[in-house]
């Protein structure tokens, strides 16, 4: 992925047998629909973990690589690039 972000984003989601699912997250007043997760990982940071997405928004035509601290449970995007 190309651009650089680490930006605070607000980020739909629902656990789905035990599975976290990411529907939709905003950023900069624009709604990205999750069509699809490619990867997740987790990355330690001291004593608390981040867990980072790569997902596909379609609609938009961008892949994400998205992060959730488990320390102050908030999401942000860190990286987006186009779909092409």
């Amino acid at each position: 992925m190309e651009t650089q972000i680490s930006e605070s984003i607000e980020v739909i989601t629902y656990f789905h047998n035990l599975r976290l699912e990411i529907i939709k997250f905003k950023w900069k007043n624009t709604i990205y629909k999750v069509t699809e997760l490619i990867s997740k990982w987790r990355v330690s940071s001291g004593d608390n973990y981040e867990y980072h997405y790569t997902v596909i928004c379609k609609e938009q035509g961008v892949i994400c690589e998205l992060a959730f601290d488990l320390n102050d449970f908030k999401w942000k995007i860190i990286q987006l690039d186009n779909l092409v």
